[in-house]
């Protein structure tokens, strides 16, 4: 790419911009952000891990590996507060990290607490704890968005890929949602699902479509594995032509909203990826990391939110290396794997 030109624009098929058409996030002046990696705009978005405990031990994820040593814990509400009083222009947040967002006993507490400030929540839950009290309180809490994972349209699959969970408690948990939400008569959350696609469920799509449709979801999401910790998993990645046949399928036509996210990315691409631009993760202990693919700190940290100013740190000479290397195409290894 010619150092004069302006970064291209992410990927339609990649991950949504969290804060794509806001008027409040401007362009970078790439040729600056190339030469010194500083960002003078603040953080728009966070990703906060509210739990580093899950009760599965899905493939994909780290904690399925029997040697991953992280601390279990949960962000508690003061700690909550911390982090969003360290970053006041986020106008976004999503309660993600390798942990069950519904085992964090306060989850509802942080919910309302950044509603409270007019931030708006989007979570993830593998949809194992969901029942009607809970649902209930979700409603009233004010959240955005969820989606619920599903990576298998028969229970045999199901079991595999989320391991610790079943299709028919999913189908409850999810069904409580939807339920609470039309007895109060409201917009939102807006509730959808996310497939993560590998050779292990490619052909079951047009059943999860179907599954999506009898519950009743706004929205279904299919991304891809992205080749991690776990060695095992190179064998199940999508190639080209598991990638060629998903194109080959007939349109889909019905009320469900559906988003295919399961292309790689290309270099420039990720080269103008999001993140460095406005988005940051928080890990439950506090440390800050580039991003999601990030997730755990002891492979990459900017520092400790708890400890510095999200300014600081926003800017400070380890974030500023990283983003002056990811924009001039000096990729590190987890950005190829995005």
């Amino acid at each position: 790419m010619d150092e004069k030109d302006p970064a291209p624009p992410p990927a339609a098929s990649g991950p949504a911009d969290p804060i794509a058409g806001s008027a409040s996030a401007p362009a970078l002046d790439w040729d600056e952000a190339r030469r010194t990696g500083k960002n003078p705009f603040p953080v728009r978005a966070l990703q906060i891990e509210t739990s580093s405990i899950c009760n599965f031990r899905c493939p994909s994820c780290p904690l399925a590996l029997p040697d991953y040593d992280r601390p279990e814990k949960h962000m508690t509400l003061e700690k909550f507060q911390g982090v969003l009083d360290a970053f006041p222009a986020v106008e976004k947040i999503e309660l993600q990290g390798i942990g069950e967002v519904f085992l964090n006993p306060c989850v509802i507490e942080l919910i309302r607490e950044a509603r409270g400030r007019g931030i708006q929540v989007h979570t993830f839950s593998n949809a194992s704890k969901v029942d009607r009290d809970t649902a209930r309180a979700v409603i009233e809490s004010g959240l955005t968005h969820i989606n619920f994972s599903m990576d298998g349209a028969d229970e045999p699959t199901f079991r595999k890929l989320r391991k610790g969970g079943t299709l028919e408690r999913y189908k409850r948990c999810v069904t409580n949602l939807l339920e609470a939400r039309a007895r109060a008569k409201s917009d939102t959350p807006s509730i959808g699902v996310m497939t993560v696609l590998s050779k292990l469920n490619l052909h079951q799509i047009p059943k999860m479509l179907a599954i999506a449709e009898e519950l009743g979801v706004d929205s279904l999401i299919f991304t891809k594995i992205n080749s991690g910790p776990n060695a095992d998993l190179e064998s199940i990645l999508l190639d080209a032509d598991d990638r060629a046949w998903i194109g080959s399928l007939p349109p889909y036509d019905g009320h469900v909203e559906v988003i295919w996210a399961y292309t790689p990315w290309t270099k420039e691409e990720r080269m103008a990826c999001y993140w460095p631009q406005h988005m940051t993760y928080v890990t439950v202990e506090g440390h800050v990391t580039p991003c999601c693919n990030y997730y755990d700190d002891r492979e990459m940290t900017f520092g400790n939110v708890f400890e510095s100013s999200g300014e600081e740190i926003w800017n400070n000479e380890g974030y500023r290396a990283f983003r002056k290397r990811l924009l001039n195409g000096d990729l590190p290894p987890t950005c190829w794997t995005c």
